[in-house]
């Protein structure tokens, strides 16, 4: 072999270590990414229960919505807006984990973080109803079919 070749060889095999390198940092980044993006959700959910239960009357007012004890009709309308705000915080999260899920950063799995069955109740139902035309069209079928049970 030449001189050349040789030096052509070891370039190529500089070229080709260098291409995993990177492909291995990329990877392992993304699963940085991934986790620290989990995190941002467990902190977002621990958050919002939190301040729930940090306030007596709005924490009052969510357990008779949960359990259908009151309509919405049947609230001040201070509370009714308390009570539409603290839930519409809680879909807007669910939406910012689809946008995570929409552009590959959250699986799946991010979807069981959720605790849907609060979404469930007539009252937040109702909430939904006079809400939903504030999100995109794709987000509100895909909220819909999630909160109803359906598979993904």
């Amino acid at each position: 072999m030449s001189k050349r070749t040789w030096v052509e060889f070891f370039g190529l095999i500089s070229v080709i270590g260098s291409l995993l390198f990177v492909g291995i940092e990329i990877s392992q980044n993304t699963q940085a990414v991934r986790g620290a993006t989990h995190q941002a959700v467990f902190d977002q959910v621990s958050e919002y229960y939190l301040f729930i239960a940090s306030e007596e009357r709005l924490a009052d007012l969510a357990a008779m919505a949960l359990t259908d004890e009151i309509k919405r009709n049947e609230l001040s309308k201070g509370d009714r807006l308390r009570l539409d705000m603290l839930f519409m915080t809680g879909i807007r999260r669910v939406e910012n984990i689809y946008m995570q899920h929409s552009n590959g950063i959250l699986d799946d799995d991010a979807f069981k973080m959720i605790g849907m069955d609060s979404y469930r109740s007539d009252y937040v139902v109702d909430i939904w109803n006079s809400w939903k035309g504030g999100f995109d069209s794709d987000f509100v079928s895909f909220f819909e079919k999630l909160r109803d049970g359906n598979n993904l």
